[in-house]
């Protein structure tokens, strides 16, 4: 394998940990080359010209040298203004961030979910539609993973699927008009499937639906393994709801 050597390349930080006495091991986010993880040499020194750049949810130039799997950092600098996500919005990231460890392999570059994902994390940054945001993510990386869903028509007719109707959305099929005795896959109004597809904004019954259908198709890619952010989320956010009394929008589980 020759030896590769990058320079110049916008990316993100998703990931890292501590590795021999100095140094980070990192999982990076490119968009030419998609998920890199490289070593980060004295990374964590009090002089390391790393120092401060390595920030999840902030755009950088990144470069790196090697020729494994594992590759060697060799530029980190700042391409823009840096992001603080806090509160729910920062967990938001967090599950954006896992969601591409688990599901992108390695040098498999999607330009467009990378774009997407800048976008959504200015949309979580600006206390938007957060709920919406992250749906629409979820949408993006299904559809450039190869389990993007059917939102056009209904499988039972072949006909264009209509809001005020009631489908039965099974995954790796698609959208059926529900039944009386149907019970099969995850109950949704065509009206958020149409919002779903064109990108609207989600009403608080669809923000519900949508919800309830990509978890039940990521829980079924996930093949048992658990979301990590999600469940420290629900930990800190959903108990404190409850603890208080109230369900306020800021302490809604968005993912």
């Amino acid at each position: 394998m020759s030896n590769v050597r990058v320079k110049g390349e916008p990316g993100f930080v998703l990931h890292w940990r501590p590795y021999s006495e100095s140094s980070l091991l990192l999982d990076l986010y490119s968009r030419t080359y998609g998920r890199i993880t490289a070593i980060a040499k004295g990374a964590r020194g009090k002089k390391s010209v790393y120092r401060g750049t390595l920030r999840p949810f902030a755009l950088i130039t990144l470069g790196w040298s090697g020729k494994g799997e594992v590759k060697t950092l060799t530029q980190s600098e700042w391409a823009g203004p840096g992001v603080a996500l806090l509160g729910p919005g920062l967990f938001c990231g967090f599950y954006l961030n896992e969601l591409l460890i688990k599901f992108l392999h390695r040098h498999d570059p999607h330009e467009r979910l990378f774009d997407r994902y800048w976008q959504c994390i200015h949309e979580l940054l600006n206390h938007s539609d957060q709920e919406s945001a992250l749906r629409y993510f979820e949408k993006v990386l299904l559809e450039e993973i190869g389990y993007g869903l059917q939102l056009e028509y209904d499988q039972t007719t072949g006909e264009t699927i209509v809001p005020n109707c009631r489908y039965r959305y099974r995954p790796g099929l698609g959208a059926f008009v529900e039944q009386a005795d149907d019970r099969s896959g995850v109950e949704v109004h065509g009206e958020s499937l149409i919002a779903l597809r064109l990108e609207l904004a989600l009403s608080p019954r669809s923000q519900k639906e949508v919800k309830r259908l990509h978890r039940a198709i990521f829980s079924d890619l996930l093949e048992g393994r658990t979301l990590v952010s999600r469940s420290v989320y629900s930990q800190l956010y959903l108990s404190e709801a409850t603890a208080s009394g109230t369900a306020s929008a800021s302490h809604t589980e968005t993912h």
